[in-house]
């Protein structure tokens, strides 16, 4: 089913799950039946799925129990169509290859960003999210959509899951607990920050 450069030859019916924890290891399960695929995808349900209790997964002999607190994400892969959690005014997540493309991307675009900000309603709003997890792991997302009045500190973390899709078929779901720090470059000119926020410039960026 995959081939060495992780290009899915792909199946209609076949599902591969990356769940990657914070203790540094991946479980990677795969599913082949409709049925049962189908029935994986209904139980994807990101407003529930870290908060619901144990994930149980396995094929009865021998079965995993995982604690979702401490899963960070879980990468799925299919053709099926998949559940995602909307964020407000943000019309594409999309989860970066890794931190090469991320920074090519933001080399880029961010200096377009300080020159051309725009802060009104409705205007284009784009932005790279750096997120590191407790297990030290990384993951990059671009995001593009409409300026609004919200808080992208509370956007991120007061959802019960972060979306996002990857290629060719695949969308990962991000554990909100599990993230350590969300580093946001934007093309605002200006962001409705929380109370409390402490404004200093930052040594290392």
């Amino acid at each position: 089913m995959f081939l060495q450069d992780r290009h899915l030859i792909w199946d209609s019916s076949y599902m591969r799950l990356r769940i990657n924890r914070s203790d540094g290891k991946t479980g990677i399960y795969s599913q082949s039946i409709d049925r049962r695929a189908a029935m994986m995808v209904r139980r994807l349900d990101p407003r529930t799925l870290f908060s619901s209790g144990p994930i149980v997964i396995g094929e009865l002999n021998p079965f995993s129990v995982l604690n979702p607190d401490e899963i960070c994400w879980v990468e799925v892969e299919t053709e099926l169509d998949t559940p995602k959690l909307p964020m407000d005014n943000i019309e594409m997540v999309r989860r970066l290859d890794g931190r090469e493309e991320y920074e090519s991307i933001l080399a880029r675009q961010w200096p377009l960003w300080r020159k051309n900000a725009k802060g009104a309603p409705e205007d284009l709003l784009e932005a790279l999210v750096e997120l590191s997890f407790r297990n030290s792991a990384s993951l990059y997302l671009h995001l593009t959509g409409r300026v609004a009045t919200v808080s992208r500190g509370g956007a991120i973390f007061g959802l019960p899951a972060i979306t996002a899709s990857f290629e060719p078929h695949g969308t990962v779901y991000i554990n909100p607990k599990c993230i350590v720090r969300a580093r946001i470059y934007h093309s605002q000119d200006r962001v409705n920050y929380p109370d409390g926020i402490w404004v200093a410039s930052a040594d290392d960026i």
